[in-house]
């Protein structure tokens, strides 16, 4: 199963993450304004977002947090991955929260975990979830994997089990 790893924008340039092979993709997210890094090792594919790592109560501009159109394009992209058995890195600013969120969703995708340390940004992780069927329940945490099963078995025209 290909891994999904959540690095800092520094790590990108310096190559500090996990050994990438041929087929992999790198999801940059910045700050609007925040010139992309330039990866040490090379990618197949390479994806950018600018969006702030805002919350759904922060009080700013809703053009500086993620829209519904990034998240539908990161959870494509995910889905892309999966199909071709792309490895995955994914960075924000500090590595932690907009990064981690997708790589927390990347995870419940099936993506192999890295175990590098989250804080996933909530906004960018249910805006996510709910693009691809699934409820945050904080009595049922496991409900997304039924929901995703549910998901695919539609997507490839099946019938619900």
């Amino acid at each position: 199963m290909p891994w999904i790893q959540n690095v800092s924008l520094a790590n990108i340039s310096k190559g500090h993450h996990v050994a990438v092979k041929e087929n992999s993709m790198l999801i940059q997210i910045v700050d609007p304004g925040t010139e992309f890094p330039t990866p040490k090792q090379k990618f197949k594919e390479i994806h950018q977002f600018e969006f702030l790592d805002a919350e759904k109560d922060d009080n700013l501009e809703e053009e500086f947090k993620i829209t519904d159109a990034q998240a539908e394009e990161l959870v494509g992209l995910l889905q892309h991955a999966l199909e071709h058995r792309m490895d995955v890195v994914v960075h924000c600013h500090a590595g932690i929260c907009r990064s981690g969120a997708v790589a927390e969703v990347g995870i419940m995708m099936g993506f192999d975990d890295t175990e590098v340390f989250r804080s996933p940004n909530l906004l960018v992780k249910h805006k996510m979830m709910k693009l691809l069927g699934w409820t945050y329940d904080e009595e049922d945490t496991h409900s997304w994997r039924k929901d995703y099963r549910k998901y695919l078995n539609n997507k490839k025209g099946g019938q619900d089990a």
